[in-house]
């Protein structure tokens, strides 16, 4: 089956349970909007107070807005704390309902309502012991893409060249976002591993999941790619459509932005029906163990005639 045969199945099972998407959107909409609300009262005041802050209310100016970000009655991080709490709610929420999501994929028939949420708790804390083991394996790439950062600085500074530190900063990220995600598809399909072989030991599952992502690294990563580069197209799509708008259509920024959104969360569902589909289709045959032979029947044992 070829690779778009694969795209177009997982979009079908996407469509299939589209519920899923608008509840995940709706979900992130309104932790969204709770976690924006006190940020939204301080600017209000502070944009009520400043005639000249009031150009933000209609378009958006880069220096209107670095007034604002420094002006201490802003408080951009006064409510950091709060913000990432709404945050880790819609993280947990999505990974409780990452079990059921793939659970529906494999499943050939269409789930009940009550097996979906089975299948999200039978699950969860399988994710959230593969999320610590996540955590652990994205360290390094992180300290590499700290490490190159330092690099590119140091480069600019002391660099005849001036832009030898910009280059080295524009390559390491590649490498850093290649990397990033390649260790992204790896757990991936060690969740849809464990899912579809019912696995409970996530280090097992995950030295297994290794074995098959990068030893079919160019087929699987090459399907996860052309979905992360339709939503980012779309992002930059949108960021132009976005800058185009006349001033004063608040409504329409939000509308746009939001179906961005959408796109994006349904994007990553794409993903992960592409990535079930790719591994009902490829899974590791084990041949079935030949019957064993059926003993020949012995020899009937010759009796003494009856002695007349």
């Amino acid at each position: 089956m070829t690779q778009t045969g694969i795209l177009s199945e997982g979009a079908r099972r996407v469509w299939r349970y589209q519920r899923v998407l608008w509840w995940m959107f709706l979900v992130n909409f309104i932790l969204a909007s709770c976690s924006a609300l006190p940020l939204s009262a301080r600017l209000a005041r502070v944009l009520g107070n400043r005639l000249g802050m009031q150009e933000l209310g209609s378009r958006f100016n880069v220096a209107a807005f670095l007034e604002l970000s420094s002006n201490p009655d802003a408080a951009f991080w006064a409510g950091s704390t709060g913000s990432m709490l709404w945050a880790l709610m819609f993280l947990l929420f999505v990974l409780f309902l990452t079990g059921g999501i793939l659970e529906a994929y494999r499943t050939p028939r269409k789930l009940r309502t009550g097996e979906f949420f089975q299948s999200c708790g039978t699950f969860f804390w399988r994710w959230v012991r593969l999320l610590l083991l996540f955590v652990i394996v994205l360290l390094p790439v992180l300290i590499l893409a700290y490490k190159i950062s330092d690099w590119s600085l140091s480069l600019s500074d002391e660099s005849p060249q001036e832009k030898l530190g910009f280059w080295v900063q524009m390559v390491g990220l590649v490498i850093v976002l290649f990397l990033m995600m390649a260790v992204r598809l790896w757990f991936d399909m060690a969740q849809v591993r464990a899912v579809a072989n019912e696995e409970r030991v996530m280090w097992r599952t995950l030295f297994r999941a290794f074995r098959q992502t990068f030893g079919n690294f160019g087929s699987l990563f090459w399907m996860y790619f052309r979905i992360s580069f339709l939503a980012w197209v779309s992002l930059a799509v949108a960021l132009w459509l976005w800058v185009k708008i006349p001033g004063g259509r608040f409504g329409l920024s939000s509308l746009l932005l939001e179906l961005v959104l959408l796109w994006w969360i349904g994007t990553r569902l794409w993903q992960r029906a592409s990535e079930t589909v790719w591994f009902e289709r490829h899974q590791e045959v084990v041949p079935a163990p030949l019957p064993a032979p059926e003993p020949e029947p012995e020899p009937p044992v010759p009796t003494a005639a009856p002695a007349l």
